[in-house]
C-alpha cells in the first residue's frame, strides 16, 4: 500500500510517500481502507517533535512511521472477534497515537475506539473533521454553556475554532468570533453573533463583556484576555501561548483554586461516544464541515508546509482515494 512515512522527526522534507506492507487486523480490530485523511496541528506538532515529547518517546526516531489522526473510509476487513462493523461499512473517526495513522491507504484500529458509521449524506472528504471538534468540545463542556452566556472565541477560523463556534451556538450561547479579516464571512456563516477582525480597532474596543474566552490558537496574550473577561469569568486555551505564559497562569489557577485559567482535556475512553455524537450533529445539520483545501497523498509534504503557515481555515484534506473526482490543491471554502 502507499503511505506517507517518516523515519525521523523534523521538517516536512522528511516525509516520503512509498510502498509499505498493508496491516492485518487483530481479533478485535477493523482494517479501514482510507478514502480521506487530514494534516492538522497535531500532526505538525508530532512531526516537529518538541523537546517534551522527545523526552517521553525517545530521541531521534519516530514513535510511529505513519502519522494522521482524522480518517474517513470503508471497512476492508474485520478481526475474528469484531462484531460492530462489517466489510463495506462507511466509517470515520480518529486514529490513536500509539499505532500507525491514517495518512496511508490502509490502517487498523480497535472497533471500540473513536470510530463510527459515517453520516449518510456526507462525502468522505467532508467527514474528516473530528480532531478540531475533539479538542474544542472539552472546553465547551467545561464552561457549561447555556442561553444567556457570552463567549469570545479567538482564532475562530481554524479546525478547533470553527468547531468551537458551532458547538457553542448549539448550546445557545452568544458567540463573538475573532478572526483575520478574510475569514469574517466564514465566522458569520457558522452562526457567530458577532465576527471581529483581530487586527482592527473593533477588537481593541471589545469590553469586559464575556463570561468565557477561548483561545483556539494559543496566541492571545494575558493583557488581552484579562480585559475581556467579566469578574469571575474563565479563560481556556489549547496551547501554552506566547512565551509559554499560559502554563504559569494555569498553575496559578490550580494553586489558588480560582479556576479562572483552564486547559480542559477529553476523558480517557470517551472517543467513540464523541465521534458518534458528532455524527448525529452533522446528520441533523447542527455541525457543518469546513474544508480549506485538498491535496493528493503524493503532495502531502506541501500540505504540512501549508498547515505550518498558520493560515488555514477549517481542515486540510488529504485525498487517498481519488477515483472520479479531482484532487488538486487549492480547493477552499465551506464543504
Amino acid at each position: 500500500m502507499k503511505a506517507a512515512t517518516i523515519a525521523r522527526y523534523g521538517s516536512p522534507g522528511v516525509i516520503e510517500v512509498r510502498d509499505v506492507p498493508a496491516p492485518v487486523p487483530g481479533p478485535d480490530e477493523v482494517l479501514v481502507r482510507v478514502h480521506a485523511a487530514t494534516v492538522n496541528r497535531t500532526d505538525c506538532g508530532e512531526l516537529l517533535h518538541p523537546t517534551l515529547i522527545r523526552l517521553l518517546t525517545g530521541v531521534g526516531r519516530s514513535r510511529r512511521n505513519i502519522l494522521g489522526m482524522d480518517f474517513a473510509g470503508t471497512v476492508a476487513a474485520v478481526g475474528t472477534a469484531a462484531s460492530l462493523f462489517k466489510p463495506g461499512d462507511r466509517v470515520f473517526g480518529m486514529c490513536g497515537a500509539r499505532n500507525d495513522g491514517a495518512q496511508a491507504e490502509y490502517f487498523c484500529m480497535p472497533e471500540t475506539g473513536p470510530i463510527a458509521h459515517m453520516p449518510s449524506s456526507l462525502r468522505f472528504d467532508q467527514a474528516v473533521v473530528c480532531e478540531g471538534a475533539f479538542y474544542a468540545n472539552p472546553a465547551i463542556e467545561h464552561f457549561g454553556l447555556k442561553p444567556g452566556h457570552k463567549i469570545l472565541i479567538y482564532g475562530a477560523s481554524g479546525a478547533i475554532g470553527t468547531a468551537a463556534v458551532q458547538l457553542a451556538k448549539d448550546r445557545g450561547a452568544e458567540v463573538t468570533a475573532v478572526v483575520a479579516g478574510r475569514h469574517l464571512g466564514l465566522a458569520r456563516s457558522l452562526g457567530a453573533d458577532l465576527a471581529v477582525d483581530y487586527a482592527t480597532d473593533a477588537f481593541d474596543q471589545l469590553g469586559r463583556n464575556f463570561d468565557f474566552v477561548m483561545d483556539a490558537v494559543g496566541k492571545l496574550g494575558i493583557r488581552r484576555w484579562r480585559r475581556l473577561l467579566k469578574p469571575g469569568g474563565v479563560f481556556s486555551t489549547t496551547d501554552l501561548g506566547p512565551w509559554s505564559q499560559n502554563l504559569l497562569f494555569l498553575l496559578w489557577s490550580r494553586v489558588t483554586g480560582s479556576g479562572r485559567v483552564v486547559v480542559p482535556l477529553a476523558k480517557r475512553g470517551s472517543g467513540q461516544a464523541f465521534v458518534t455524537e458528532l455524527r448525529d450533529k452533522m446528520e441533523a445539520g447542527r455541525f457543518i464541515p469546513v474544508i480549506d483545501r485538498r491535496f493528493p497523498l503524493a503532495a502531502i509534504a506541501d500540505a504540512y508546509r501549508y498547515v505550518q503557515t498558520g493560515e488555514k481555515a477549517g481542515v486540510v484534506v488529504i485525498d487517498i482515494v481519488t477515483e472520479g473526482r479531482p484532487a488538486e490543491p487549492g480547493f477552499g471554502g465551506l464543504s
